[in-house]
Order: C-alpha cells, then structure tokens, then sequence
C-alpha cells in the first residue's frame, strides 16, 4: 500500500491564500509556499501543474472572502450602504487582497478576474436604491464606487483611517448628493 500523501489539494491552496494574504501577490512562490507548508516543491506539483495553477486557485479562495463581505454588505437594512461599508471594511481588514484586487494592474497579474464578481448583483441594488435606471443609474453607481473606492484606498494605505460612523455619514452624504444631482430635471425640462 503506497505512503498516504500528507498533503492535500487543499492544504496547498489554502497555504496560498494564507501566503496571498501576508506577503501579497509578489510573495506567492514555489519556494515560500513549500516552506510555510513545511515541505519540498515537489508535493505542490503532484497536485497542480505548475505555479500559475496555484495562484489561480488561491486568486479564487480570496475571490469567495471578498464576496462574503459584499454578501454581508446586500444583507444589511441599506443593502448599498452597507456594501460601501462592507468594501471599505474589506480593505482595512484584508489589505493585500483588497491591494491585489483593486490596486495592481492587471497586466502586471494577468490570473485577476476582468470585472467585480459582483458588479451585476451591485449595480441592481443600487438602481434599486437610487431609483435610478438606465444610463443614469450605471453613472449613479460608477460615481458611488469610486468614492467609496477613494476612501477604501486611504484606508489602506494608511493615508486616513475613519470610524465606521464617519465612513457611514460621508456614504450617505455622497449617496444623497448624487442621487438629487441625477433627479434633477434637465434643462427646460419640468417634473
């Protein structure tokens, strides 16, 4: 009966996520994989192909925490809201993954998704939220995200750090500036 292989699948791409987490994209390798695991690169390879393999698998695992924060966001009494709030939190509290995703370029990482896993389910909630469909909504969304997104990267980069209270007001100061701009009638237009 042959040796039982000591490390699964599973292990391997859960020690890459771990790896994805503390050093970021750059310090997922072979070598640091193999040593967190406490093992030769060879077990890496009898389960996967090759390096690449490996990143893809652990881009996915960080994929899912993501989606769990903007999950939890959609479940909130606000659902935008709380996925501004949740995007935000994301970022304060996984720094490499939310900098692996939203801050490299994707030429650089080439493995990374072209579009937010979630970016059909989000926009909805925003038409929703806004009242605004169309044309009018995506910018409505687009303009919301990119603030929410501002505040994500000060966070990260340690520019500013905010109370959630603070993050809370300022989304829905934003939200509430936006969606009167986009209500507004048009010139010569009347409601």
């Amino acid at each position: 009966m042959p040796p039982k292989e000591k490390l699964t699948r599973a292990d391997i791409q859960q020690g890459a996520l771990a790896l994805l987490r503390e050093s970021g994209y750059e310090g997922l390798n072979a070598r640091a994989l193999a040593e967190r695991l406490g093992c030769s690169t060879m077990p890496l390879f009898r389960h996967f192909r090759n390096m690449e393999e490996i990143r893809l698998a652990a881009i996915a695992s960080a994929s899912e925490i993501y989606t769990g924060y903007i999950r939890r966001g959609s479940e909130q009494p606000v659902p935008f809201k709380g996925i501004g709030m949740e995007y935000i939190r994301f970022a304060k509290e996984e720094p490499r993954l939310f900098q692996l995703f939203f801050m490299t370029s994707h030429q650089k990482v080439p493995l990374l998704p072209s579009e937010d896993p979630n970016y059909a389910d989000v926009s909805r909630i925003a038409s929703v939220a806004s009242g605004l469909l169309g044309e009018e909504g995506k910018r409505m969304y687009r303009e919301m995200w990119i603030f929410v997104h501002g505040i994500a990267t000060m966070v990260v980069t340690g520019v500013m750090d905010f109370c959630e209270k603070e993050i809370g007001e300022m989304l829905t100061d934003v939200f509430q500036g936006l969606r009167g701009r986009f209500q507004e009638p048009k010139k010569g237009e009347t409601i």
